[in-house]
């Protein structure tokens, strides 16, 4: 009898090592390879992340606050800043050697900077609306502590997106001719560029400071002609007149001049060459008759004498 239950017991417990054998995981060892790259990928990790804490801690000594005006600092140079244009960008660029950086300022207020690259630099600063735009620089550098310059010169740059006005333009020519050529003279925006054009052909003038034009040389063709003008501002911005200019030429005809109206100037009105050709023979006659009365005059008094 005991014999039984110790067998009994003994078989208890080798069910009971056979269900803990089942339930134990039995793991593989790694392999050196994968060991390997695991390190190479924590090490990288801990890389990137030392190099962001230093870049964070250098932006934030570098820029933690303005750098200090040092008045003894010479200011950078503004080469060049747009004068006029009726876009939406004003180039600004200029020297600033021994400089890190510049400082722009519009109107007085800080807008942006730019890196000094060469002692050369360069910024572009848009624009939304029309106006007036003054525009200097300042000089930034050291670290950690930034020192920046006085302020540059001041450059103005217009923003202008109006046209001419039509209404405010005026012409004035002949409308015959004998002559294969005509003048056009007239009054527009000051220093806007004026441009008659027929086919291909155009012909250029520019405008004075008081908006004063004349072109002269405008060819023509024997009958009727007819032109466009176009009027450009200094910005850019063009008109087309609606009135076309209309001139007549006929090599045979009896209008002379350049087919210009101007009451000042004879040939401009087509009257020069007429009074010429009609009169010229008077015009001798009385400079002999002159010349006539002159001398005899003369001789009379020495003989008096």
């Amino acid at each position: 009898m005991a014999k039984k239950k110790e067998s009994k017991k003994s078989a208890s417990k080798y069910v009971e090592n056979e269900s803990m054998k089942n339930k134990v995981e039995i793991k593989q060892p790694i392999s050196p390879n994968q060991e390997r790259v695991s390190r190479l990928v924590g090490s990288l990790f801990i890389g990137l992340g030392v190099l962001l804490l230093a870049f964070g801690v250098f932006s934030y000594i570098k820029f933690r606050e303005e750098p200090l005006l040092d008045p003894n600092l010479e200011a950078p140079k503004l080469v060049e800043s747009t004068t006029i244009t009726n876009g939406d960008t004003l180039k600004i660029k200029g020297d600033a050697a021994g400089y890190d950086n510049v400082f722009v300022y519009v109107n007085d207020q800080k807008v942006g900077e730019a890196k000094v690259e060469d002692s050369k630099f360069s910024y572009d600063y848009k624009v939304d609306n029309e106006g007036e735009y003054n525009i200097s620089i300042a000089g930034v550098k050291g670290f950690p502590n930034r020192k920046i310059s006085t302020s540059s010169e001041v450059i103005s740059s217009i923003v202008d997106r109006t046209a001419p006005s039509k209404e405010s333009v005026t012409i004035k020519y002949g409308e015959e001719t004998n002559k294969d050529t005509f003048i056009l003279v007239g009054n527009t925006e000051p220093n806007a560029s004026v441009v008659v054009k027929r086919g291909t052909e155009s012909f250029d003038g520019l405008a004075d400071k008081e908006g004063s034009f004349r072109i002269e040389g405008i060819a023509l063709d024997e009958g009727k002609n007819v032109f466009a003008i176009l009027i450009k501002d200094l910005a850019g911005n063009e008109i087309t007149l609606d009135e076309k200019i209309r001139v007549t030429y006929s090599p045979t005809g009896s209008v002379n001049g350049d087919a210009v109206v101007d009451e000042n100037i004879p040939q401009a009105a087509g009257t020069f060459d007429e009074l010429i050709g009609n009169n010229l023979m008077m015009i001798f006659g009385l400079l002999a008759l002159i010349s006539f009365i002159g001398s005899s005059t003369v001789s009379y008094l020495r003989n008096k004498r």
